[in-house]
């Protein structure tokens, strides 16, 4: 008997023991698929009514502004849905802007998608 118990916390503790090299990685873990998709948690369609380096103003059919900050990792896209670069971004053009929205209110730009008019 006490070598049954023996042999059984034996077997417990080599499982225990086993290397976690093949556990999921990181990008495979729906938890953290959810965690990225959660940082992305605003979105707003406006027109540009200012545009500067790196920041863009776009006021909203309720007449809401909102300050977006971007940088060269923002993906821009076109109408059309082809890859567009900050020069496509011009004051007038209407856009919709996913992002981050931080405390300060700014939203942080992950994604700017010119809209057709």
């Amino acid at each position: 008997m006490r070598y049954l118990l023996v042999c059984r916390f034996g077997i417990i503790l080599s499982l225990c023991a086993l290397p976690t090299a093949t556990a999921p990685s990181a990008i495979d873990l729906p938890g953290l698929l959810l965690r990225a998709q959660e940082t992305m948690n605003f979105t707003v369609q406006g027109k540009i009514t200012k545009h500067t380096p790196g920041r863009l103003t776009i006021n909203t059919e309720e007449n809401i502004l909102f300050r977006v900050r971007y940088d060269d990792k923002a993906d821009i896209r076109k109408s059309d849905g082809t890859s567009g670069t900050a020069k496509d971004l011009r004051v007038g053009l209407t856009v919709r802007v996913d992002g981050e929205l931080t405390e300060a209110g700014e939203i942080l730009a992950q994604k700017i998608e010119i809209q057709k008019t």
